[in-house]
């Protein structure tokens, strides 16, 4: 069975029952995926609470944006400290596309850098070789598009280092469905915006028949009952087709 995961942005407040409240509503989300593009509230923090209040798979997103591979690091091991063992890598937003425009980017590590990290972090290590007490036992995915063949090699190469997953942009302008699992060889999950799906069945049956682990619907502020009737739809349609 393919996960549903709801893909959310943390938001710019400080009421944090209000956005618990919101993600209580995506009940047919088998996992949460938390972004922070810049400026929200911590994925970190947002990430421990929802999988004490609903006990579902917590997706970590990291990116360089605006952080150092200092902060980074110690995002990594918290992550694992708090349990949250799923921790998604991309190469993040300039500030100019933030709410944070006159931002300084940071930009320290590029993705490849940061997903030798994390799996340093995941065998055991800091970035100087020492060991972490305790390990970090955390899977390591990216976050991708494929609509040329440099970035399919770029995709290639963190699957080759290691990555233990793959969210894909979708769609692509350079793979189908059927050429995924052999091409990447990784398991993929393809994210979709909310705005671009409906609830047919022509749309959804390659999807369904393609050998991906999951969805990950990115889902806006205040969309949350559309997000919740496209995955219960897509859930209903999975379960009456197995």
């Amino acid at each position: 069975m393919q996960l549903l995961i709801a893909q959310l942005d943390c938001p710019i407040t400080t009421e944090v029952e209000s956005f618990l409240a919101a993600a209580k509503k995506l009940k047919s989300a088998g996992g949460f995926h938390l972004y922070n593009p810049g400026g929200g509230l911590s994925p970190l923090a947002l990430g421990s609470l929802l999988q004490e209040e609903l006990g579902k798979e917590i997706y970590l997103h990291l990116h360089p944006a605006d952080r150092n591979r200092t902060a980074l690091f110690s995002d990594l091991i918290t992550a694992s400290a708090l349990g949250l063992e799923k921790v998604l890598l991309s190469a993040g937003p300039h500030p100019s596309k933030t709410s944070f425009p006159e931002a300084k980017p940071v930009f320290d590590l590029d993705l490849l850098q940061l997903l030798r990290m994390a799996l340093r972090a995941k065998a055991g290590f800091d970035p100087a070789g020492g060991p972490i007490a305790g390990g970090a036992p955390i899977q390591v995915g990216v976050c991708a598009r494929v609509d040329s063949p440099l970035e399919l090699f770029r995709v290639k190469q963190m699957a080759d280092l290691g990555a233990d997953y793959v969210f894909l942009k979708w769609p692509s302008k350079m793979l189908s469905l059927a050429q995924l699992p052999g091409e990447i060889g990784r398991p993929i999950y393809l994210s979709l915006e909310l705005e671009q799906v409906k609830k047919t069945e022509g749309d959804w049956k390659e999807i369904r028949e393609a050998k991906v682990a999951g969805i990950n619907l990115h889902i806006p502020v205040g969309k949350e009952a559309k997000g919740e009737e496209v995955l219960k739809w897509y859930s209903h349609y999975l379960s009456s087709a197995s």
